[in-house]
């Protein structure tokens, strides 16, 4: 006697199937259900967007910190040199900071190719170009009797010495650069990093007039 299998169910071949029976077919989706999976897509960007600008803001910002750093150690060496400031920020460059892109904010559309003059240098002296404010060539505050430094090219251990504003980056707040303009934009809003004439990187805030600057404003 032929022995009987333990199971019910067996896969049929095509010849055993019923008459008018078709194989499935897998199931398509509906336009409804097309457009929520797209609906769900598009929040989750919306939300996850805002999370990947803010990450890669910050850390152009931790590098832009790291660079202003690496400027006031090689101003602290030109300074035990020189006894004084560069004349010119990428004067650095010359002995004291050979890797020309540290003068070069990464949040600077521009990578420091402005029309620049003593204050923000721009390709002005060096090709390669600079992004950083220059407080010692900045007339402004001479002009205003704040006396941050003296007149060039002697320009003095800063008002207020090691906490006096020595080198800034306004690229974490600001798109462009006019030469000459006296004060900020009147929108302005945001921190600037600040690098001290004592090589200690602090912020302030832009909305508030830098003649009313003391060290106790920064942040």
């Amino acid at each position: 006697m032929k022995k009987q299998s333990l199971h019910s169910f067996h896969p049929s071949s095509p010849a055993q199937r019923a008459p008018g029976l078709h194989p499935l077919r897998p199931r398509a989706f509906t336009l409804i259900e097309v457009l929520c999976v797209l609906a769900i897509i598009g929040v989750l960007a919306a939300l996850l967007f805002p999370v990947f600008s803010r990450a890669r803001s910050q850390a152009r910002r931790t590098s832009c910190v790291s660079q202003l750093r690496q400027i006031g150690q090689s101003s602290a060496i030109y300074r035990q040199d020189w006894e004084e400031v560069p004349y010119h920020l990428s004067q650095l460059k010359e002995n004291y900071l050979r890797n020309t892109q540290i003068f070069v904010c990464p949040s600077d559309a521009a990578r420091g190719q402005h029309a620049g003059n003593d204050y923000l240098e721009g390709n002005l002296y060096l090709a390669s170009g600079v992004s950083y404010e220059y407080f010692p060539q900045w007339a402004l505050p001479r002009l205003a009797g704040l006396n941050w430094y003296q007149a060039a090219p002697q320009f003095g251990n800063g008002k207020w010495d090691d906490l006096t504003p020595y080198v800034g980056c306004a690229w974490h707040w600001a798109r462009s650069y006019t030469a000459g303009a006296p004060t900020n934009d009147s929108t302005a809003s945001g921190w600037e990093l600040i690098l001290t004439l004592g090589g200690s990187v602090r912020k302030i805030r832009v909305e508030q007039p830098m003649s009313q600057f003391t060290p106790e404003k920064y942040g």
